[in-house]
């Protein structure tokens, strides 16, 4: 399935990095009738045990794709959202389907990060079986001569109109373009893992997307399958002056959870000590970039814009960079360099107003009021009201990747 127009030149483009957003703007730009070339670093698509919920704006861009089945197949719907004390699990609702007042759709789609990215590799295949290349490891990309030029460790480069850094939070590219970027600790670590429903009490099996606040952390838990076997995903934020590594895959031990989440609810606890994996590493956050090319060159999701996850935002903030930069080449197939200014005005200011919104949460989830249930009651109430619901996420879930001005 291609949208292209007949006879109408379009270039080739050099994307690094095989995650959400190579994958998605690679499909992208082949339905479009591009020719494309993904770069990844690893020997193979890896497991990674970690859940993600793509939102509506994020959904939007995996139906322009075609992939709606696929997406269905994989996903575990929630029935609700909730946000629950953390001593009692004492729950509010906070789902804004069926509000009357409220025309903006809060469903979610809950899926592992692998499933996910299975579905767009077989995406991307499907229209040229060749495009992604693994075990190539890129260093930077630079503008020669006209031609884009993604640099290759140990020697070596692949050149093309376009390269589009899709490397992550410690982009490479990035850094060649802009030059370093230092993270700041935001003061809190994360914990994530995923628990097999099987070894879990009934309470668990319950479709929610549930949000566990307290004084200094919060666990959002949701659930997950992976080949028809469901998990309880979790992802556990806790205020913390020592930081660990920036990285997602860093093993963390049992009894520095447990030390971590002391005195909670022993349905969060028991997601710890079930969990196949227990991974843990410092939040850290960047300057935010005031454009994201240069040259034939440019960046997309974290390599530009990497967030912290208390609004969930960062895979769909993804998602919609991908779309919007393969139809800016669309628009500009002859101009390069006009098509990525085009898609800097479409992105950055959003992304970056998203990227402070979400660490702005941090001190919405973590208050001194939510000690004690007498005054977490109002807190939350206020907190999570439907009007207060409706001003944190509607504006984001309401954009449009597929048909937003350009």
């Amino acid at each position: 399935m291609t949208d292209s127009k007949p006879g109408a030149h379009k270039p080739h483009v050099i994307i690094t990095g095989a995650g959400m957003g190579g994958l998605t703007l690679a499909a992208a730009l082949l339905q479009k009738g591009f020719d494309v070339d993904v770069y990844e670093q690893s020997s193979e698509l890896r497991e990674v045990g970690a859940g993600l919920w793509i939102s509506a704006n994020g959904s939007k861009v995996l139906q322009k794709l075609g992939l709606k089945q696929a997406i269905e197949a994989i996903n575990l719907p929630p029935k609700d959202r909730v946000v629950r004390f953390w001593k009692t699990g004492e729950a509010h609702s906070v789902y804004n389907r069926g509000v009357a007042d409220s025309k903006v759709d809060h469903t979610l789609v809950q899926v592992l990060r692998a499933e996910l990215q299975r579905v767009l590799y077989e995406s991307v295949v499907r229209l040229k079986p060749d495009a992604v290349h693994f075990g190539v490891r890129s260093i930077g990309a630079e503008t020669v001569d006209g031609r884009a030029r993604l640099v290759l460790d140990g020697g070596g480069a692949v050149e093309g109109d376009v390269v589009v850094g899709c490397d992550g939070a410690h982009s490479r590219v990035r850094q060649s373009l802009f030059g370093p970027a230092p993270a700041r600790y935001t003061g809190a670590n994360a914990w994530r893992g995923l628990a097999p429903m099987s070894k879990l009490k009934p309470q668990h099996r319950e479709p929610l997307a549930s949000t566990w606040i307290g004084p200094t952390a919060h666990v959002t838990t949701y659930p997950v399958q992976r080949n028809g076997e469901e998990f309880v995903s979790f992802s556990a934020q806790v205020d913390s002056p020592h930081w660990q590594t920036e990285s997602w895959s860093e093993r963390g031990e049992l009894s520095d959870a447990l030390k971590d989440f002391e005195g909670w609810h022993q349905d969060i606890l028991d997601l710890f000590i079930e969990s196949e994996n227990l991974f843990r590493w410092g939040l850290f956050v960047r300057d935010p970039l005031d454009t994201w090319s240069k040259g034939r060159v440019t960046l997309v999701g974290d390599a530009c814009h990497s967030m912290t996850p208390y609004l969930g935002m960062g895979v769909n903030m993804t998602m919609e960079d991908a779309y919007v930069l393969a139809r800016s080449l669309e628009a500009s197939p002859d101009d390069i360099e006009a098509a990525l200014k085009r898609y800097d005005a479409a992105r950055v200011e959003r992304t970056n107003k998203t990227k402070a919104s979400s660490l702005d949460m941090l001190g919405i989830f973590h208050n001194p009021d939510l000690e004690r249930i007498e005054t977490a009651r109002p807190y939350i109430e206020k907190q999570w009201s439907s009007q207060a619901v409706r001003e944190r996420y509607d504006w984001l879930l309401t954009y449009d990747a597929t048909a937003v001005e350009i």
